[in-house]
Order: structure tokens, then C-alpha cells, then sequence
């Protein structure tokens, strides 16, 4: 009884696609991944004063190293190449960077004059995720990249104020720290979807907190690319026909006010998604509705109803969301922020969510990432 289930559970997909043949328009596989930048930005962003935001710098610093980046990459690149995903939505692609000894920061953090940024590359996710995508045989390119949020600070990671570095050597600084954000979009080479133009933007409502008196421009963008798949060409003699598209990547805001990624969530209606094109629009919308176990706090929900309300239809898979600690073996996905949208609703031959399966956990015991990947298969209009 067992493996009659199980076949029949293997079948269901495979059937569900033959159904559609010849139906509709081509279809294309899209995913959206977060990576997990590694550490949680709090004790540092959210510090009432500048030393405080040095040493909650050194806890994110140390956290970040705990949680192993390229260690990551490999179960990443795995579900990449599994997916068999035409594009692929990254959010968080971290570029860390260190400087010894610490100089005292960079804008818009540093509140010392001449302060240069960090050039020593610590972390570089992209290129992480990139040479183990190589290393297994899985042709993936980068079609656009966005930097959005980007902040450096030093850093106390011993958290002691005796062997401090720089102009701030009396709070501890052993180093100074940078971050960039990015979000990324992938083509699997091979695939038939071409693609044409690409373009990038930020929101203009963003979140600010405000450390020891400095404000944080806390940037968050998208990005997208033009694309189309050859349909059926018709009769004998005709021009092929192609089923037009845009593939949207986002990640919304995750700190502060919640009317803050509703705003950006409206910023994408007016731009991006303003269009007659067909829509695909993955993304960390750090935003569900009730019957994905949404809201969590008040307001939670509201960026999502935004877009649903201009007429975008959920097509992804719910439960992507979010592990407390990487080292959670027991630690389960219990809610939905991780979305593929489409306007107008496509047909959903199938999804699913990845990063919840024990076995891809790490040699160090850590999960892929503090959330899942969610995959979509989708048909398009003709």
C-alpha cells in the first residue's frame, strides 16, 4: 500500500502536465530563493547609540561567521539545479567585505570624516553560489544584479574595549565590517526562454532606522528582464509565435512599520508591474494572508492583499517560512512570505517548497537557509 501511494504521489505531477499539452501556451519554471545574508542585522541597526551599534556589530559579525556562507552555497546550488528552474529570483545575495584595522566605518554610518569603505572581500555569496552551481554541472547565468541596502561599521567581535582599533579604539572596534544586499536574477542556460532587455530600480518609501543619531537609508529594489518562449508556430509557412513575459524579482522591507513594504508593494503596481505583458513576480514579500497562518503581527498582510487587489494570482506553494536558528534540527517553516505571483493568473501545473528536507542539512548542521525556495511550473497564455 505504501508504494502504490508513493507512485501514485510521483504520478500526480507528471499526469498533471500531460493534461495541459497542447493546451494553452509554453510553459516555463521559475523560482524565487532568499540565501539568508547570514546574520540578523538588529543589534546593529536597531542600537540607541553609536557604541552600541559597534558592539552589536560584532555579534552580527560573529553570527555571520557561525552560519558559514560557502558551506551554504552547496545545498543551495543543489535545489538550483534540481528545480530545472528557466529563471531563478535571488534575494539577499550578501557581499561582505572587512578592513584592518578599522578606520572607523564608511557613510552613511560612520560618523568619522574621510572614513573610507572596506575593499577586502570577506563573503561573496554570488560568487559562492556561482562556483558551486559550476562545480555541479548546472548552467545558470546572471541576467541582472541590483545592490540595495548597503551600510558599514566597526565592528567589536571579541567585545572588549581594550584591544579596539582606529578612531573608535576606546568602544572596541577590532575592524570595520560592510554589508551589500542584492537581489540577483538567474537564466539556466539551455533553457528556450530569450531574454531581451533588463531594468532595475529602487522603492522610494524605505525604511530609516536611526542609529546614535545617524539615519540608515535602508535600500530595497527590484529587478526584471523582458523574456519570451517559442510556442506552437501554427500553420505551414507562419511566423513562429512567442508567448511574451516579464520575470520581476523583489524582496520587500522586513523591519519597521508594516504599511512600509505596502507602500513598496503599491511602488511595483505603479512601475514594473504596469504593463500588458504578462507578469511573473517572485520575490520575499515578507508578506501573507490568513489562510497561509498570515498575519503574524497586524498589518503583515497588507503589501500582499495590495497586489492582490490589483488583480496578481498566487502560484507558488505554501510554507516557506522561517527558521529561528540554522542549527534547528526540529525547526519547521509554519508560514508564507516567499511568493510567485502572476497577472494574469496562470495556469499552476505544480509547486513546491524546498530547504525543508533534513538531508540537505550541512555538515555543520546548518539548514540551506533561514527560509525555503519556492518553485513554480506554469503555463503561459498563448
Amino acid at each position: 500500500m505504501i508504494a502504490l501511494v508513493a507512485l501514485v504521489t510521483l504520478a500526480i505531477p507528471a499526469a498533471a502536465e500531460a493534461a495541459t499539452k497542447g493546451k494553452g501556451g509554453p510553459k516555463v519554471t521559475v523560482m524565487t530563493r532568499n540565501l539568508f545574508l547570514g546574520a540578523d542585522l538588529a543589534p546593529a541597526i536597531e542600537a540607541a547609540s553609536i557604541p552600541a551599534a559597534i558592539d552589536g556589530a560584532g555579534t552580527v559579525w560573529n553570527e555571520l561567521q557561525s552560519t558559514k556562507l560557502p558551506e551554504r552555497a552547496a545545498p543551495l546550488a543543489r535545489e538550483i539545479k534540481r528545480s530545472k528552474a528557466d529563471l531563478v529570483g535571488l534575494q539577499e545575495v550578501a557581499l561582505w567585505r572587512k578592513q584592518v584595522p578599522s578606520d572607523g566605518g564608511a557613510p552613511p554610518l560612520s560618523p568619522i570624516p574621510g572614513a573610507q569603505p572596506a575593499s577586502a572581500v570577506e563573503f561573496d555569496f554570488l560568487a559562492l553560489l556561482r562556483a558551486e552551481l559550476k562545480k555541479i554541472g548546472a548552467n545558470y547565468r546572471v541576467v541582472v544584479v541590483q545592490d540595495e541596502f548597503g551600510g558599514e561599521l566597526p565592528a567589536d567581535a571579541d567585545h572588549s574595549d581594550a584591544t579596539g582599533t582606529g578612531p573608535l579604539a576606546a568602544f572596541g572596534a577590532d575592524f570595520d565590517a560592510s554589508l551589500t544586499m542584492r537581489d540577483v536574477i538567474l537564466a539556466r542556460k539551455g533553457t528556450k526562454v530569450r531574454l531581451g532587455r533588463t531594468s532595475k530600480g529602487h522603492f522610494e518609501t524605505r525604511y530609516e532606522p536611526n542609529v546614535g543619531g545617524i539615519a540608515i537609508p535602508v535600500d530595497r529594489g527590484w529587478v526584471s528582464v523582458e523574456a519570451k518562449i517559442r510556442g506552437r508556430s501554427g500553420k505551414k509557412g507562419k511566423k513562429p509565435r512567442y508567448s511574451r513575459f516579464r520575470f520581476i524579482d523583489t524582496h520587500l522591507e522586513a523591519f519597521g512599520d508594516p504599511t512600509i513594504r505596502e507602500a513598496q508593494a503599491k511602488e511595483l503596481v505603479a512601475g514594473p508591474l504596469d504593463t500588458n505583458k504578462q507578469v511573473i513576480l517572485v520575490g520575499d514579500l515578507n508578506s501573507g494572508i490568513e489562510r497561509h497562518n498570515e498575519p503574524e503581527q497586524p498589518g503583515d498582510d497588507l503589501a500582499f492583499r495590495a497586489l492582490v487587489e490589483f488583480g496578481m494570482k498566487d502560484n507558488g506553494a505554501i510554507q516557506s517560512c522561517c527558521y529561528d536558528s540554522l542549527f534547528d534540527a526540529n525547526a519547521v517553516f509554519d508560514h508564507t512570505v516567499d511568493h510567485v505571483l502572476t497577472k494574469p493568473g496562470l495556469r499552476k501545473i505544480r509547486a513546491y517548497v524546498t530547504g525543508d528536507d533534513a538531508s540537505e542539512r550541512t555538515a555543520s548542521g546548518l539548514w540551506p537557509s533561514d527560509h525555503g525556495g519556492v518553485v513554480s511550473r506554469l503555463q503561459l497564455r498563448k
